[in-house]
């Protein structure tokens, strides 16, 4: 009988532990996820990774496509590619990751035409919810380094 009440509390531990997932790759998953549905335009995935408050900035985003952004958007053959460069779980529900995407549509801003960025990268910021991390976005995504090489 003690050994099944120890198997027990082991299994019931093991499991909080699958539960409360800090590892890299229980951030990136999410991450690399949201990632390619937002540089894809595919904002309504994108929100399946994002906290509830973040909706707005996405709504903002989608509103702010114009025909001409959508006519260059599906003119292009780019497949945008991300790479995760670092994160730091600053505690265990926040996190900052450091991401580089490659080849993707940045829109125009007003009065300029769309173009498509080699290189750009950006912090973003995750909060761990329910066990899941979700992108937090608390404004528009702003590129922290361009390059064109």
């Amino acid at each position: 009988m003690k050994y099944y009440l120890l198997s027990i509390m082991l299994f019931l531990l093991a499991g909080c532990q699958l539960h409360d997932d800090n590892s890299p790759n229980a951030v990136d998953k999410p991450l690399n996820a949201w990632a390619e549905a937002y540089f894809t335009f595919n904002y309504e995935d994108a929100l399946e990774y994002m906290t509830p408050e973040s909706e707005k900035w996405i709504r903002f985003a989608a509103t702010n496509i114009t025909e001409k952004d959508i006519d260059f958007i599906k003119g292009q053959n780019n497949v945008v590619k991300i790479e995760i460069l670092d994160r730091q779980i600053t505690a265990d529900t926040t996190c900052v990751s450091r991401i580089r995407v490659s080849d993707f549509v940045q829109l125009g801003f007003v009065g300029q035409d769309s173009k498509v960025v080699d290189k750009a990268e950006f912090q973003i910021p995750l909060v761990k919810r329910d066990g899941k991390w979700l992108v937090r976005m608390e404004g528009q995504l702003q590129s922290g380094k361009q390059s064109r090489d």
